[in-house]
């Protein structure tokens, strides 16, 4: 399934270049013509870099274009769903390999995003933008502060015990006490690798394990019993999860994005948050070079601009890649609190504007 899913990313991206080749060899006199310089390609590399990391590019990118006027105003659009394309699909390359994701759960999850955006736009871009960006804001938010109070252990959670140490998995991904080998209370936790129901994990040692250069202790542990390693989700979870996933990206074309809504979707439906990455990235890796081939037929780009953009953008994303892949689950929920809080303000602020005005 999932080499189902490369193979169709492929073919999209060859489409997509090839059209983009094809446009510049018959319109020469497109708007901003020639190489890319470095401020082009930086500019690239940092949007995707932190893009990876769930905070988004188009936000980032707009406001440096506009603040250097290197761009157009009517061809930002363009811009960035076109020099946006190709890294958005070299994360999703990356994220589907290196994060472990049930196979079912992620290509479905991301067959209902692009339905969502294809089928249900013209019915969400009929509904009040403002309504929606406050209803989203402050949905955000509020699910942050569950997910606060789920990193933190304020929330009670159901725990597992993990053998041969008998260490207790609680829901953040942390490992909370041992009876035999007295781990550090809220250590970080390691997936190793994993399947639909197990997961093997790779237990924190002590200072004095550390001391005396003892092997890592690993454990295999049902992931299907424990929030936050979860790694698919069938039944009524995974109806639900469907159901708001063609609602995100449905709510995609009114600006309101997809990556923290999806951070928290998967959070809630009891998936590991790494999760978020492959799914995310791969509903827009397949979303995007549709709308970058309408922007590159219309000539409504700025060439030299997507071009530094793609090329910087690609470096930038493998790098994040790796960042995301070595951080452990602990942290990845803390990654995931700040991008919800980063973008719930967002489009708080975004919506008092656009009242003001108005």
């Amino acid at each position: 399934m999932i080499a189902a899913l490369f193979i169709a990313l492929c073919i999209l991206t060859i489409a997509f270049v090839a059209v983009w080749i094809n446009e510049v060899r018959k319109h020469p006199d497109m708007p901003d013509p020639g190489a890319p310089d470095a401020e082009r390609i930086a500019v690239g590399f940092f949007a995707n870099f932190f893009d990876a990391l769930g905070i988004g590019s188009f936000a980032t990118t707009t406001t440096y274009v506009r603040l250097r006027k290197i761009v157009a105003d009517e061809l930002i659009p363009g811009t960035l769903n076109v020099g946006h394309c190709l890294p958005t699909i070299t994360q999703a390359f990356i994220f589907i390999a290196v994060i472990a994701v049930d196979p079912l759960t992620l290509v479905l999850m991301i067959a209902t995003a692009v339905a969502g955006s294809w089928l249900g736009a013209g019915i969400v871009s009929k509904m009040p933008r403002r309504a929606i960006q406050v209803g989203m804001g402050v949905a955000l938010l509020v699910a942050a502060g569950f997910l606060l109070a789920k990193v933190t252990g304020i929330m009670p959670s159901d725990a597992v015990r993990v053998g041969p140490n008998d260490a207790v998995l609680r829901s953040a991904g942390t490992v909370a006490a041992s009876p035999v080998s007295p781990l550090t209370t809220g250590a970080p936790l390691e997936l190793v690798n994993a399947g639909r129901e197990w997961s093997k994990v790779r237990l924190p040692r002590t200072e004095a394990e550390t001391a005396a250069k003892a092997p890592a202790v690993e454990g295999y542990v049902e992931t299907s019993a424990v929030t936050g390693v979860v790694l698919g989700v069938s039944g009524v979870r995974l109806a639900l999860g469907l159901v708001a996933s063609f609602v995100l990206g449905a709510i995609m074309t009114l600006g309101i994005g997809y990556y923290a809504p999806c951070m928290i979707l998967v959070s809630l439906l009891g998936m590991t948050p790494s999760a978020a990455f492959p799914i995310m990235m791969g509903a827009c890796a397949f979303l995007m070079p549709v709308a970058g081939m309408q922007f590159v037929r219309k000539r409504k780009h700025s060439h030299r601009a997507s071009v530094g953009l793609a090329i910087g953008g690609i470096f930038g994303s493998a790098l994040a890649g790796l960042v995301v892949k070595s951080l452990p689950l602990y942290y990845v929920m803390w990654l995931v609190f700040v991008v919800v809080i980063y973008t719930g303000i967002s489009l708080l602020r975004t919506a008092a504007r656009e009242e003001a005005a108005a």
